[in-house]
């Protein structure tokens, strides 16, 4: 009987921890939706922006220019619809849903450091639609 009561004991003891592994496995296995199914699809250009969503990074008039996860991933929406208007509520989706949190300012934060990064390219511009959202504008 002492022999079934400690292995009920470390069967019971060792739930939790099994618990926790199958999370953290699951968690990581879920698969990510991909954007418009264009996962093949990693270099862009635009006026004289080479934009590598696999490297990362952004090379204007021969400068590199390293980018963020996040911003990354947001120009990759971009990137795939240029001039064309994309509401404020998808992009925030697209981008933070995985996360759980949707915070307001964080998109405004991220487009002005693209601005930013984007504007050795005068053709190449982040702009507001008001009441509707953002726009990649490629002009020549």
């Amino acid at each position: 009987m002492g022999i079934n009561t400690v292995k009920n004991g470390c069967l019971l003891g060792s739930l939790p921890i099994l618990a926790v592994v199958g999370f953290v496995f699951l968690r990581s296995a879920k698969p990510r939706r991909t954007l418009n199914n264009h996962q093949l699809t990693n270099r862009f250009a635009f006026g004289s922006v080479l934009f590598d969503a696999q490297e990362r990074q952004l090379t204007i008039h021969k400068e590199t220019i390293g980018l963020t996860r996040t911003e990354t991933r947001l120009l990759l929406i971009f990137a795939l619809s240029p001039n064309e208007t994309i509401a404020r509520n998808l992009l925030q989706k697209e981008i933070w849903e995985d996360e759980g949190v949707i915070v307001g300012r964080s998109l405004d934060i991220f487009i002005s450091k693209l601005r930013k990064k984007l504007e050795l390219d005068p053709n190449v511009n982040l702009v507001v639609v008001r009441g509707k959202g953002y726009k990649l504008e490629i002009s020549a």
